[in-house]
């Protein structure tokens, strides 16, 4: 656990040009995973700016050289922010061969998403094993 949290720090502290600032409204956890039930990391006081990157209901972020997810609802977000990217560009194929788009974070779940994962990211997958595999696991299935 500590190794990933390594390298999600790694990629968020050398976060591309799209990576926003986010002001914290109040205390916030900062959690090893998108979830109320994840590890605590830090807490981050209120009025602390972050660096945050994804956004859906959860935020990842990075604070005080820690990576971790904030809840969106405890941060004030630029309103410049642009629209939710994908989580990495393209497709991928299948075990059957076919091509699937690769999982997108949104506010709600697009057209001929599956699952929403733990990351807040939403899977196309035609198959249950492997889904949301590199985003924290399934949710919960659509």
């Amino acid at each position: 656990m500590k190794r990933l949290a390594s390298v999600l720090a790694a990629l968020l502290l050398a976060a591309p040009a799209a990576a926003l600032t986010a002001t914290t409204t109040n205390n916030a956890n900062l959690r090893s995973a998108p979830a109320t039930s994840a590890q605590v990391l830090t807490i981050i006081p209120a009025g602390k700016t972050l660096n945050v990157g994804t956004c859906s209901t959860w935020c990842q972020a990075s604070y005080g050289g820690k990576a971790g997810y904030v809840s969106k609802s405890l941060l004030r977000l630029p309103i410049s922010a642009p629209p939710a990217l994908p989580a990495s560009n393209g497709t991928y194929t299948n075990v059957d061969g076919q091509q699937i788009q690769r999982p997108v974070a949104a506010d709600s779940a697009p057209p001929g998403a599956s699952a929403h994962c733990r990351d807040g990211t939403y899977s196309f997958s035609t198959h249950r094993r492997g889904t949301c595999s590199h985003h924290g696991g399934v949710d919960n299935w659509l």
